[in-house]
């Protein structure tokens, strides 16, 4: 089990490779984005090689939604366009949503004509095109979002459906994007979903709660969140996706103090 770090909203007013450089000089040696269209690939590959970092998780497409089929085609050719982008970073895992988000992760279609049993049709049937398209050394993570605070509309926020989802699609290449703080916002308790589900984790992400700034200002007990997915068996990364409380640097070390106390 590894820590990586999102660089989205770390040190506002930076740009990637500078962000990347101060990631590095925290000790951490695994990154992840969002998406990569308006950043310099050619400058976060050099970065990176530079200071020792892999880039290990960025959003598989910004472009099309997974519960309406009639966007299908939009988000396959994003979907593409980021595999080119990832084997030249070398990273192999891409995040799926289920709606396209805008502005500040607002759902741009909630599509309401749409029935329940129709997105969930349109989802699975858009999650098997797209593992058409990934190379045997990628995975795919669908990502369940809350809905509470950070994206009304959104069609997936919940475990319980997106495990069901995936193991219905059945590939050894898609699992769980387990964002311990989106399920948190939605009031569901995060260790039962860590005992219950860790087999289809296929990567974590944590904010604190409530805030989504660093683990330390908020309510959650992360380290023993952390132990007990070390516990039940994870060895993946976890993502801190989060917006500082304060200065980005001294939210670093307080998550690699916090990160060095764990037993793993």
């Amino acid at each position: 089990m590894q820590p990586a770090v999102c660089i989205e909203m770390l040190f506002p007013g930076d740009d990637e490779a500078t962000k990347i450089e101060k990631i590095a000089g925290s000790g951490f040696r695994y990154i992840e984005f969002w998406g990569f269209k308006g950043k310099d690939m050619e400058t976060v590959q050099s970065v990176c090689k530079k200071f020792g970092v892999q880039v290990v998780n960025m959003s598989g497409h910004r472009k099309g939604d997974l519960i309406n089929k009639g966007t299908h085609g939009i988000f396959l050719a994003d979907l593409k366009d980021t595999i080119s982008a990832a084997k030249k970073l070398g990273c192999t895992t891409l995040m799926l949503l289920t709606n396209e988000l805008g502005e500040g992760g607002r759902v741009l279609n909630p599509y309401p004509e749409l029935s329940e049993s129709a997105k969930n049709e349109n989802l699975k049937e858009g999650l098997r095109k797209a593992l058409k398209e990934v190379p045997d050394e990628m995975k795919l993570v669908l990502e369940p979002l809350n809905t509470r605070i950070d994206h009304p509309g959104y069609f997936l926020t919940d475990m319980e459906n997106a495990v069901k989802i995936i193991n219905e699609v059945g590939s050894p290449q898609l699992k769980v994007l387990c964002d311990l703080y989106h399920l948190g916002v939605m009031g569901l308790d995060l260790k039962e979903i860590i005992r219950r589900h860790v087999s289809s984790i296929g990567y974590v992400h944590i904010a604190d709660i409530p805030g989504r700034h660093e683990p330390g200002t908020g309510s959650v007990d992360w380290p023993s969140l952390l132990q007990l997915l070390h516990e039940k068996g994870y060895n993946g990364y976890v993502g801190f996706e989060y917006e500082p409380l304060g200065d980005s640097n001294e939210s670093l070390h307080r998550i690699r103090r916090m990160w060095d106390s764990l037993k793993i």
